[in-house]
């Protein structure tokens, strides 16, 4: 007889993969870069394709870390979806700092997400990759 668990004498572990290992803590893609959160929101206000290039790359580093296939970089172009996926957005970068194993993960609410991304998202994304080992860049 078996105990509970389906684990015999000898037998291997069942180890989680897919979706299962993806939201535990340290399963996470590469480490994307470091930005100075308050350069990025000034230049971003003063110049639309750096903002526009720049929710481009942080999206998209979010996609590698996270490893999610349902964050696409595209949709935050399209008007009215945009506004939905700015939403969602810090949802997901609550599961990128859980992945990343900071402890007692937090982030703003939507609504200034909606306003001010440029700062908030990545101040996010800097505490999320300084937490899996990046560097900041030498000055």
């Amino acid at each position: 007889m078996q105990p509970m668990g389906g684990m015999g004498p000898g037998a291997a572990p069942i180890v989680p993969t897919g979706a299962a290992a993806m939201g535990q803590r340290g399963a996470h893609g590469p480490v994307g870069n470091l930005r100075n959160p308050m350069v990025v929101t000034l230049l971003g206000f003063v110049c639309f394709p750096y903002l526009a290039f720049v929710m481009w790359s942080t999206v998209n580093e979010l996609k590698a870390f996270t490893q999610r296939e349902d964050i696409n970089p595209i949709m935050f172009f399209v008007p009215i979806l945009n506004i939905l996926l700015f939403w969602q957005l810090p949802e997901k970068v609550l599961e990128a700092k859980q992945r990343a194993g900071i402890a007692n993960p937090q982030v703003v609410h939507p609504v200034l997400y909606l306003l001010l991304w440029p700062y908030f998202f990545t101040t996010d994304l800097n505490e999320i990759f300084q937490a899996t080992g990046a560097r900041p860049p030498p000055a």
